[in-house]
C-alpha cells in the first residue's frame, strides 16, 4: 500500500489490554494471517445480542481448533467439535456456490411481488420517511428468501420485532440487564420463540421430496439454512434455544439484513440528490433488464447488473462512508508479530473500518495533499469515486502523489473517454472493509452486494422518488450510537413522495 505502518495502540479496558490496529499495512497484515481468530466477537455476540443460554457457550469458547480444514496443531479439540470448521464450511459453500445466484433470484421474485401488493399509483403519495419506508419492503423478501415462507408465515410480526432488535442492539452491546430494559429482552425472545416454533415445525414436516431444482423448500427455505440445522442439531450441547440464537444471529449479522438495507436507504438517499449520477445508474440498469413475465415488473440480469461500473461504485462507496465495524481478532497458541511490535497471544486487537474509510493518507479526494480535502472529501458521497478512466491518471480510489485538484463539480460525471470507467478495489485490501478482511471476512459479503444492488435498481426503476426538503436541506446524519456495529442507521427521518413509473 506504500504506508508507514503505525504503531498499534494499547488500551486498558475492564482490565484486559486492546491493541487498536492503524495503518493498511498493519491491517493487511492481521487480514492475512492464518493464527488469528475471532471467537470472541462470536461469543460475545452470541451471548449478548442473541441470548446464546450459557450452558452452550462452552463449544464457542473452546473451540481453538481455528476454521482450515486442518485443525492447529495445538488443538484437542474433536472434530464433530469443531464448530468454527464446519459453520464457516457450510456459510462459505453457500455464499460461493450456485445457490447464491439462486438466492438473489428469490429475492428478487419476492421483492417484485412485494411491490405489486403496494398501494401505489401514478400520482404522487406522501411518504413520512424514506428509510422506515426501504425497512419495511425488503425486509420480508430478504427473510423469506433465506429462510423460506413458514418463519414469517408463523410469526406475521417477525419483520416488524426484527427491526425493534436492531433498535435495542446497542442496549445489549452494552450489556445492560434484563431490570434496566425489560421490553428490549421481551421483543427479543419473541423473535427467538418465532424461531424455535419455525424449527419445530420444520423438523416435523420437511421431507426430501420438498426440494426444488434450485435446492429451496419451503419449509427451511434455502440449503444453507437446512444444512444448518443438519449439523448444529448434532452438537450436544446446543439445545433448542441455542439453535434459535444462532439463527437469529444469522438473519442479524452474517445474511447482513440489518447491514444492507440501511445501505440500500443510504444509495437511494444519496444518489437522488445527484440526478446525472442517478440517471447514468438508471441506464445501467436499464442495460441489465431481461424479459419479464409480469407486466409492468422489471426483471433483472443479476450478473449483469452487479457488474455495472457506476452501480458498483455507488455500492462500494456507501459502504465506505455509512459502515462501521469493529473487528476483533487475538492469537489463540503463540504471540502475533504486528511490523516490529509483538501482541501477546491470547490479546485482543481491534480493527475500526471507519478509521481506515475515512484516512485520507490513502482516498482520493481530489485535492493534490492529503491535506486538501479537494472538491470530494471523505465525508461527503461521491458516486464514482471507485471509477478509473484511462485517460484520467488522477481517477480512481487511491490517491496520486503527483495528483492535481480536478475541475469538475460533485455531481458531474467523469470525463468519458472510448472504453468507459472501469469499476476498481486495486490497493484497497487494508482501506476499504465494511465486511472485514482476510479469510475471516464476512461470507455472505457477495449476496450482500447483490441485495443492495438488486434492490436499489428494482426500486429506481418502478417508482420516482423525490426528496421532500424539510427545511435542513435534507442534511441526513448517519447515527453514530452504533458505530463498530455495522451499517449505520439514518439518524433523522426523511420524507419524501413517490409514484410508479411502471
Amino acid at each position: 500500500s506504500g504506508t508507514t505502518p503505525s504503531a498499534p495502540i494499547r488500551l486498558k479496558l475492564l482490565n484486559q489490554d486492546l491493541y487498536f490496529v492503524t495503518g493498511s499495512d498493519n491491517i493487511i497484515s492481521v487480514w492475512r494471517s492464518e493464527i488469528l481468530e475471532a471467537r470472541e466477537v462470536t461469543s460475545f455476540s452470541l451471548r449478548y445480542f442473541f441470548n446464546t443460554p450459557k450452558a452452550a457457550m462452552k463449544i464457542y469458547l473452546t473451540d481453538d481448533s481455528g476454521i482450515g480444514l486442518q485443525p492447529h496443531p495445538s488443538s484437542t479439540i474433536p472434530y464433530k467439535d469443531r464448530y468454527y470448521f464446519h459453520n464457516r464450511k457450510t456459510t462459505v459453500g453457500f455464499f460461493s456456490g450456485p445457490e447464491l445466484k439462486s438466492n438473489a433470484y428469490r429475492f428478487q421474485d419476492l421483492l417484485q411481488s412485494q411491490i405489486l401488493h403496494l398501494d401505489i399509483g401514478h400520482d404522487w403519495v406522501e411518504y413520512p420517511d424514506l428509510y422506515l419506508f426501504v425497512k419495511e419492503l425488503l425486509t420480508a423478501p430478504a427473510i423469506e428468501a433465506l429462510c423460506g415462507p413458514e418463519l414469517i408465515g408463523q410469526t406475521p410480526s417477525f419483520a416488524e420485532d426484527f427491526w425493534k432488535l436492531d433498535s435495542d442492539i446497542y442496549y445489549f452491546f452494552k450489556c445492560c440487564p434484563r431490570f434496566l430494559m425489560p421490553q428490549a429482552w421481551r421483543n427479543r425472545e419473541i423473535l427467538l420463540t418465532g424461531i424455535k416454533k419455525w424449527h419445530a415445525y420444520a423438523r416435523e414436516n420437511f421431507q426430501e421430496s420438498l426440494v426444488e431444482a434450485d435446492g429451496h423448500d419451503r419449509i427451511y427455505g434455502s440449503p444453507l439454512m437446512r444444512s444448518r440445522q443438519e449439523y448444529l442439531s448434532q452438537v450436544d450441547s446446543l439445545d433448542a434455544d441455542a439453535l434459535a440464537s444462532q439463527d437469529l444471529g444469522l438473519l442479524y449479522g452474517r445474511t447482513e439484513n440489518a447491514n444492507s438495507i440501511p445501505a440500500v436507504f443510504w444509495c437511494i438517499f444519496q444518489l437522488l440528490q445527484r440526478p446525472i449520477a442517478f440517471q447514468t445508474a438508471r441506464e445501467e440498469i436499464a442495460a441489465s433488464q431481461s424479459d419479464s413475465c409480469v407486466p409492468g415488473i422489471p426483471a433483472m440480469d443479476i450478473d449483469s447488473l452487479c457488474s455495472k461500473p457506476l452501480l458498483q461504485s455507488a455500492y462500494a462507496e456507501t459502504l465506505r462512508l455509512y459502515t462501521s465495524l469493529f473487528a476483533l481478532r487475538s492469537a489463540a497458541h503463540e504471540d502475533f508479530k504486528l511490523g516490529d511490535w509483538l501482541i501477546p497471544e491470547g490479546k485482543l486487537m481491534a480493527v475500526d473500518s471507519r478509521v481506515a474509510h475515512m484516512d485520507k493518507t490513502i482516498w482520493n479526494t481530489g485535492g493534490a495533499t492529503a491535506d486538501d480535502e479537494g472538491p470530494y472529501p471523505l465525508d461527503h458521497f461521491w458516486p464514482e469515486r471507485f471509477l478509473e478512466f484511462a485517460d484520467d491518471p488522477t481517477s480512481g480510489p487511491l490517491r496520486c502523489r503527483t495528483q492535481k485538484p480536478k475541475a469538475a463539480t460533485r455531481d458531474s460525471p467523469p470525463v468519458p473517454n472510448g472504453n468507459g470507467p472501469q469499476f476498481t478495489m486495486e490497493g484497497l485490501a487494508g482501506a476499504w472493509m465494511p465486511f472485514g478482511g482476510g479469510i475471516r471476512q464476512c461470507p455472505g459479503r457477495q449476496f450482500a452486494k447483490q441485495e443492495i444492488i438488486l434492490s436499489f435498481a428494482i426500486i429506481a426503476t418502478m417508482f420516482d422518488i423525490e426528496l421532500r426538503d424539510d427545511g435542513k436541506g435534507n442534511r441526513v446524519e448517519p447515527d453514530m450510537k452504533y458505530w463498530g456495529l455495522g451499517t449505520l442507521a439514518p439518524k433523522q427521518k426523511v420524507p419524501f413522495r413517490m409514484r410508479r413509473r411502471l
